[in-house]
Order: C-alpha cells, then structure tokens, then sequence
C-alpha cells in the first residue's frame, strides 16, 4: 500500500548515502544555495458569465451518484492517515541514520499493508484481495533486503532494489485503482525513478 512511499524513502536514502559517502571523500562540490524564488504574476480576471433564469424542472432531478461502500470509504481513509505518517517520517542527515529511516518506514509499511489488506477482503473481491497480499509479501521482502544492504553500506545495491519496488508499487496502485480507492492511488507520474 504504502510502496510508493517507501520508494520515496529508499530512493532518498540512496542518494543520501552517495551524497554523504561522496563528501566524506570530498569528492563532491559543496552544495549550492537555491536559487530565488521567482514572485507570482497576477492572475488575469476573469469576466462574469451572463446570467441565464433557471427553467421549471418537468421531472424530477435523480442523484447520479451512489454512496461508496463502507469499506472503500474506510480504506481511503486509512490512506490517507498512513500518507500523512509517512510524509512526518524526517529524512536522513547522516548514513548512519538511514537504516533507522528504513526500519520506520518498514513498520509503517507493514501495519498499512495489514490494514488495508483486510479492507479489501471485506470488499468481496477475493482476485483483488489475493493479489494485493502477493504484492505485500513482495514489498516486506524487499524492504527487508534494503535494510539490510542499508546497514551493510552495501549502496550499490539500492538501485536495482528500488526499481523492484518500483515496479511493485505501480502493480499495487493498479490493483487500488481498479478498486476505486482514489486515496491509496498516485499518479503514474510519482512513480518514476
């Protein structure tokens, strides 16, 4: 459920392992200061739309829209809270951190993966719900060989590790846009490496 994120963090932890193993060599530049922020230009105006007089309805107007069912509206719920745990997850500041990093990120991960696995089998959709604990079992497994290569600064190893989790995240964020749980889905687009 929660891949995508810990994507976020491993690929963090990466480059952070680079940047911090590369300056303990001097073997990078020091950091530039950013650039300026560039101030807002105004937004044009926009013109009123003509008023028009509303007609006498002749039937009666029907709701197209259905109430979601409880557990799809428990489940985007539940994603929501476990996006914005991770987003409170601080980033690493020296190697030495980010096992600790990923260790968190694991646990949050894992508890998600419970929960919303669970929500999804009250779905009644056994497919999508059995495919979902195959993605989860792959997910905690490769976490686990980041964390380890993480403690054994074996960096070189990340790479490969987050494109796998990579492509378990875009599987699972099929599986839930299938579902229609708008709120355990990203954009394809935040899903790159």
């Amino acid at each position: 459920m929660f891949r995508f994120l810990a994507v976020v963090f491993v690929i963090g932890a990466f480059v952070g392992a680079l940047y911090f193993s590369g300056n303990a060599l001097e073997a990078w530049e020091s950091p530039k200061q950013d650039p300026v922020a560039m101030p807002k230009l105004p937004k044009p105006k926009k013109h009123p739309k003509p008023k028009r007089h509303a007609r006498p309805a002749t039937h009666p107007v029907k709701s197209t829209s259905h109430a979601k069912p409880s557990w799809l509206v428990e489940l985007n719920a539940v994603c929501r809270q476990g996006r914005s745990q991770s987003d409170a997850i601080p980033p690493a500041y020296a190697p030495q951190e980010i096992p600790g990093i990923i260790k968190r990120v694991i646990r949050l991960n894992t508890r998600m993966n419970r929960q919303t696995a669970a929500l999804v089998s009250r779905s009644g959709n056994a497919a999508a719900a059995a495919r979902l604990r195959n993605l989860y079992a792959q997910d905690e497994a490769l976490l686990q060989r980041v964390l380890n290569a993480a403690k054994q600064r074996r960096y070189r190893q990340l790479p490969a590790l987050s494109r796998s989790l990579v492509a378990l995240a875009r599987a699972e964020n099929t599986v839930f846009a299938r579902l229609g749980a708008a709120g355990c889905t990203v954009s394809p687009d935040d899903l790159q490496l």
